[in-house]
């Protein structure tokens, strides 16, 4: 295989990578906005301290005891800001390369 075969080879798979990554991410932030959104809508009706937040979709609250309701998972969270941050590392990528490549 040639030179610019690898190349391209490799190229196609940071944006397969990119897209994957992009998938999660938006994936996650659907299913952050139903778990806001629909399950946790009348959280507000049982909690004096309602906390919501937007990035990713977020409503929770947090009782006199020290339990929080309807908060999101420290490992959903991780995926999530995880997800964006490869996608925007797999694009730093590709362009970098795209452009290597056209000044050549």
């Amino acid at each position: 295989m040639s030179g610019t075969g690898i190349r391209d080879e490799q190229l196609n798979r940071l944006w397969g990578a990119l897209c994957a990554f992009a998938g999660t991410f938006f994936l996650l932030w659907a299913l952050s906005w139903i778990h806001a959104s629909v399950l946790n809508e009348d959280l507000h009706n049982r909690c004096d301290a309602l906390h919501t937040s937007s990035f990713p979709f977020e409503k929770s609250c947090r009782q006199v005891d020290g339990t929080t309701l309807g908060g999101n998972h420290a490992l959903f969270e991780g995926l999530f800001f995880g997800s964006l941050a490869g996608a925007v590392a797999c694009l730093a990528l590709v362009l970098v390369i795209e452009d290597s490549r056209r000044r050549r």
